[in-house]
């Protein structure tokens, strides 16, 4: 089934966003309980395919304008709502029930938000590469990798985030001029930053990525490292492997993971490029950290510190897996189809993730377009359920 043009994405404790590929109207008015709130349409997105003319994103008849996106806050926790829609003079139409999250138990004590393959450096998308940026890019824009992370990290802190992490693959292909401009735009964020590396660092073999990002201010341990925040420690390590897409986590970097887990004055959440995988052999693409180290690694985590959530990126899609009591979700991508970036409310008995689409004007009109990749599937794909974006986790006992 198509995507529909109105739909909720993403659900917290007491507020949702809601995302359009286009409105039937030049307004529409949005109405969940007593909250109510007008949008207006955009102008229409633009599909550009090397070597075509381009064209307008939505031709369904009847809808008209760009993608965009929306808050709706003042909800009550884990209740069950109707988003309608209604135009000036036109009926109220049912756009879709939904139901909020309950939070965790306890008090919130922090956030902090994630984000992952930026892809700085990237000039196209697609399976072929056809699906290209506006040309010539208006008067103040920046190529569509670094909009799209500005705008992340700019809606995260926005929604709260104390501290950022950026789960690898800041570059297309880790060339000195990349990994520059990725250093610039995370030095700037207003919020501490921490940033892991993934294997499209290591493209340019030439190149010391460690080396070039200190240049500009973001130092990158090379060993697993954490950081302390009100609740929860933040575990970060390097999946990467040399000359290929796997990833590895074997016994020696898997003994200091665990150590800083068990050391942990509270819970867990340790963060990866690459995903943990199941199986030896891999059940989707690209691959991940083989099935043999990802249990090794998940069964130390689960007797170290059972209160643990495992987040990698490097899929850019979205899914939740469960390894024992831990769970391992998986995140998409800031420049790619839906466009996203990962919220986390740390409260005493758990933690609440929410998975947004980056709403800014210049971000989300270029996402759209990437969801006609592999003739329409990746905007399918990579979407995946809402429940596996945004949950509660409520931590196990010891």
């Amino acid at each position: 089934m198509p995507t529909p043009p109105i739909s909720v994405f993403a659900v917290e404790d007491a507020a949702i966003q809601v995302c359009w590929r286009a409105l039937p109207a030049d307004e529409v008015t949005l109405e969940i309980g007593d909250q109510e709130l007008t949008v207006k349409a955009a102008a229409p997105a633009l599909l550009r395919r090397r070597g075509r003319p381009p064209r307008p994103m939505s031709r369904r008849p009847g809808w008209i304008g760009g993608p965009g996106a929306a808050i709706i806050e003042g909800l009550a926790p884990a209740t069950s709502y109707d988003l309608t829609a209604r135009t000036p003079g036109g009926p109220r139409v049912l756009v879709e029930r939904f139901a909020t999250l309950a939070p965790p138990p306890g008090r919130l004590l922090s956030r902090f938000a994630t984000i992952s393959d930026l892809h700085v450096g990237e000039q196209h998308f697609g399976g072929l590469g056809l699906i290209e940026d506006v040309h010539p890019l208006p008067v103040g824009w920046h190529t569509y990798s670094v909009r799209c992370a500005r705008a992340a990290i700019a809606e995260a802190v926005t929604w709260g985030a104390e501290a950022l992490v950026v789960k690898g693959d800041l570059t297309r292909d880790g060339e000195p001029v990349e990994l520059r401009e990725a250093g610039r735009l995370l030095a700037a964020a207003p919020i501490p930053v921490e940033a892991t590396l993934g294997n499209h660092e290591f493209h340019d073999r030439a190149t010391d990525p460690w080396a070039v990002l200190a240049e500009v201010g973001i130092h990158v341990p090379k060993q697993p490292w954490a950081r302390d925040l009100p609740g929860i420690r933040v575990i970060m390590t390097h999946t990467w492997r040399p000359d290929s897409r796997w990833g590895r986590v074997e016994a020696e970097q898997r003994a200091q993971i665990v150590a800083l887990a068990a050391d942990a004055p509270s819970a867990v959440f340790v963060a990866l490029h690459h995903h943990p995988q199941r199986w030896a052999v891999p059940d989707h693409y690209p691959p991940g950290i083989p099935g043999e180290q990802s249990r090794a690694l998940v069964d130390a985590l689960a007797a170290a510190n059972p209160a643990t959530l495992l987040a990698s990126g490097h899929t850019h899609r979205h899914r939740l897996r469960r390894h024992g009591p831990l769970l391992a979700a998986e995140v998409g991508s800031t420049k790619d189809y839906p466009g996203t970036w990962a919220g986390y409310a740390v409260h005493e008995g758990g933690i609440r993730q929410v998975v947004r689409r980056i709403a800014a004007p210049d971000a989300i009109c270029w996402t759209e377009t990437t969801s006609r990749a592999l003739a329409g599937l990746w905007g399918r794909w990579s979407p995946g359920a809402r429940d596996e974006r945004c949950f509660t986790h409520v931590w196990p006992a010891h």
